[in-house]
């Protein structure tokens, strides 16, 4: 069994406040985990400490195998979705899929032809050019997924990632 995702007893505190407390998980490759909880329970911060936006006050986090204690964030080969999706609104849709790629040092026509074929996986093709304010919430949430996916990440994160999917794709 290959483990993608090794979480144990990771705790985050803020002062005198607790967070997250000694929380402990595995992840085998290709599965999906699923973390529930009421609002203010720490699923986001523990999210956070995953991908390595806040350090744990307490336990480690590994990643195929490599523990990622002092691993900045860039350095990891996680991706987040965030809650609140922080796509470019000074870019259209197919450039805000391509910036990982771009800072990656990726350029040119194998560049597009990746973004066109991720367009197509999260079901938005010809959607290249449009503008993300003319986007619903769930096309926005499907673009920002596909930035994150079109990187290979070992770990992809999602907050509260069915907030905003529209309510006809997810009858469908």
């Amino acid at each position: 069994m290959i483990i993608d995702l090794s979480v144990n007893k990771i705790s985050k505190r803020f002062g005198d406040f607790t967070a997250v407390d000694e929380v402990s998980f595995t992840v085998e490759a290709g599965k999906f985990f699923t973390i529930l909880g009421p609002s203010g329970c720490g699923k986001t911060t523990l999210l956070h400490m995953i991908a390595g936006f806040h350090e744990p006050t307490a336990g480690n986090v590994a990643i195929r195998g490599k523990d990622m204690v002092g691993v900045e964030p860039h350095k990891r080969p996680v991706n987040l979705v965030f809650q609140h999706l922080a796509l470019f609104p000074m870019m259209d849709v197919k450039e805000n899929i391509a910036f990982g790629l771009k800072r990656r040092g990726e350029r040119g026509a194998p560049v597009y032809k990746k973004v066109n074929g991720m367009l197509e996986r999260v079901g938005l093709p010809g959607f290249g050019n449009k503008k993300i304010e003319h986007l619903s919430g769930g096309q926005k949430q499907r673009v920002a997924i596909a930035r994150c996916l079109i990187l290979n990440p070992a770990v992809l994160l999602l907050d509260e990632p069915l907030g905003s999917l529209d309510v006809n794709l997810m009858l469908n």
